[in-house]
């Protein structure tokens, strides 16, 4: 029984978790935000997670990113795009970290 639960659990990883980092009132952190969700969408694997991070709200991560301003998109928490990268770029540092 411990074994299938094990085998259903690994089933469910997250291999890329796409962290969009944001502050309230940043029209390019709504661009940020869209671009992530439309890349991942396209890319339909149920191994993506998306996930929104305020940098005032959770400063101390977003330090430790190494975060000079947003919006940036980090990848498995790491800063990969301090900047707001092209969906095209975004899509192949997603798809290199899925193989």
């Amino acid at each position: 029984m411990i074994k299938a639960i094990d085998e259903k659990c690994t089933n469910m990883t997250i291999a890329v978790t796409v962290e969009v980092l944001t502050a309230s009132g940043c029209s390019r952190c709504q661009r940020a935000k869209a671009l992530a969700k439309e890349v991942i969408a396209e890319l339909d694997d149920n191994r993506l997670e998306y996930r929104e991070i305020n940098v005032v709200e959770e400063i101390d991560y977003a330090v430790g990113l190494g975060l000079l301003s947003a919006p940036a998109i980090a990848l498995n928490g790491e800063l990969v795009f301090p900047f707001l990268p092209s969906a095209l770029k975004l899509r192949k540092a997603i798809l290199e970290r899925l193989e």
